[in-house]
């Protein structure tokens, strides 16, 4: 059994093969930083519309979607 990313983990969704949240967290370093970025989005746009945010961006690009330093 695979084990939730910590975006999943902190929406309380179970994760997938083909989750679209892991992909956006993996240039943040630290576990409680993708978690605080996760809850930050999903405050601000609701669980529902944040993976609606992510769903609706092209498969590449997808990574880009959550913030990124400059």
């Amino acid at each position: 059994m695979r084990m939730s990313c910590n975006g999943c983990r902190v929406l309380r969704k179970g994760c997938s093969e083909t989750c679209s949240i892991c992909p956006c967290l993996h240039w943040i370093k630290s576990p409680e930083s993708q978690a605080n970025v996760t809850v930050f989005l999903a405050k601000f746009y609701g669980r529902a519309g944040l993976m609606n945010l992510i769903n609706t961006g092209l498969e590449h690009l997808r990574p880009g979607i959550y913030f990124k330093k400059q």
